[in-house]
């Protein structure tokens, strides 16, 4: 019983993992522009706080997991694409005014 709630556990925290990565991707990842070492840092700070800290509660424990792991699946994103591209302002045509024209309308008239 004690293996399959292990299993179990894993397979909870990898769709938590994936439901946040995906949100975090739709939603907060292409607004963001971060330094790529950015998440890297923050992931290794984490993983070695987990490593070194042995009072955490499981669920902390837990938490920081998906944080570590979260962290390290946005640098890899951002390694990937290079992250979210500036926005170029759209090119607007605009009529140049012609002085000889005016110059002319007034001849004629």
């Amino acid at each position: 019983m004690n293996v399959l709630s292990t299993i179990l556990f894993y397979v909870i925290m990898l769709v938590v993992i994936l439901a946040l990565y995906a949100g975090c991707r739709l939603y907060v990842f292409n607004k963001i522009r971060i330094n790529k070492w950015i998440p890297l840092a923050i992931s290794i700070i984490l993983f070695c706080c987990q490593l070194f800290i042995k009072g955490i509660n499981g669920y902390v424990n837990a938490a920081i997991t998906v944080a570590t792991v979260l962290f390290l699946l946005w640098f890899m994103e951002i390694q990937q694409t290079g992250g979210p591209k500036k926005k170029e302002k759209p090119i607007v045509i605009k009529p140049k005014a012609k002085p000889n024209r005016v110059k002319n309308n007034k001849k004629d008239k």
